[in-house]
């Protein structure tokens, strides 16, 4: 008997049940999706909204610091004075240092950070000396002889204050800089905006200082100090909070250097080359450097006899160096 061998229709698959082979596409993959532009209003409003929890938050310290140290620190005369005065003073002149810090080395968006810390990390100290009556002397209302405080709880409060006038230091002397550096003044569109973004940057000032000499004033004399000293500090954090939110939209310049020690560096130009005539130095020219391309849409200054001394410090009489 033959053997029939028999397929298996079963185990031979049909032309149905072939899947085909994917297409090949010999297009190119599609290009990633554009990055945002840095700068703009896009990172103007992280710096308006730093700039007026900021403000509300110092402005509502300032309106009733002395309050504050008349009631809970007993503070009378002139050491009531002095301090207000000295930290006063001390917050207009740390800007000064602020700004020179800020051009030379660290740049704006470091002096911000670290004034924004510095400021929140003050308003964090004199919220608890509201907050803890350990750290401040014994309320005494009505009573003629108060108690003083005592050394190292006038060491705490000075050190709040202290911090935040650092923190001062850093954010005004940079704030509005830093939202300028946002837009490209060399277009028409760039200079149309910074002139908006200065208007924008005055109302949310007003309106801080509005809400900081009603709002906050009121819940410190009236409601409570810890509560409101609170709000201060919170609107610090906030502050923080939004600045380093819009960190990956901002245009970071680097440190430039400080008109001041470009003003330090003609003075002294100027005193070294003091025995040179003007009239007389037929052989020297005034070195006039080239504008960068950078610089293309700045106007140079005409030259005037105003102060004709200093011209000396542009006086080229080492031809060498300059060549």
């Amino acid at each position: 008997m033959e053997n029939v061998v028999v397929a298996d229709k079963t185990s031979s698959p049909s032309d149905d049940d072939i899947t085909p082979p994917p297409p090949v596409s010999f297009l190119p993959p599609p290009p990633p999706p554009p990055k945002k532009a840095r700068g703009g209003w896009r990172s103007v409003k992280y710096i308006l909204g730093n700039e007026s929890f900021e403000k509300l938050a110092s402005m509502g310290l300032i309106a009733n610091l002395t309050v504050y140290l008349q009631t809970k620190y007993n503070m009378d005369g002139i050491q009531l004075v002095n301090v207000f005065n000295i930290w006063s003073g001390s917050t207009n002149l740390t800007p000064l240092l602020g700004a020179f810090l800020s051009d030379a080395y660290l740049g704006r968006f470091r002096t911000l950070l670290f004034g924004s810390v510095s400021s929140f990390l003050g308003m964090v100290v004199l919220a608890l000396t509201a907050g803890m009556p350990k750290l401040r002397p014994l309320d005494c209302p009505g009573v003629s002889s108060c108690q003083k405080p005592q050394d190292w709880q006038l060491g705490v409060l000075y050190s709040g204050l202290g911090l935040i006038a650092v923190g001062a230091g850093g954010v005004r002397p940079c704030n509005i800089a830093f939202g300028a550096d946002q837009f490209d003044t060399g277009t028409e569109k760039g200079r149309a905006q910074l002139e908006s973004f200065f208007n924008w940057w005055y109302f949310s000032f007003t309106v801080s200082l509005v809400i900081a000499l009603t709002v906050v004033v009121y819940v410190q004399t009236n409601v409570s100090w810890v509560i409101g000293y609170a709000i201060p500090a919170a609107c610090l954090f906030s502050s923080f909070v939004i600045f380093l939110i819009g960190k990956h939209t901002y245009i970071i310049t680097k440190p430039h250097g400080t008109v001041f020690i470009d003003i330090a560096k003609v003075v002294v130009g100027a005193c070294k080359k003091r025995a040179v005539s003007l009239e007389s130095s037929s052989g020297y020219s005034l070195y006039d450097p080239p504008l960068t391309e950078s610089d293309q849409h700045v106007e140079k200054l005409a030259h005037t006899d105003v102060f004709k001394f200093f011209d000396k410090a542009a006086l080229i009489t080492d031809f060498k160096r300059v060549g």
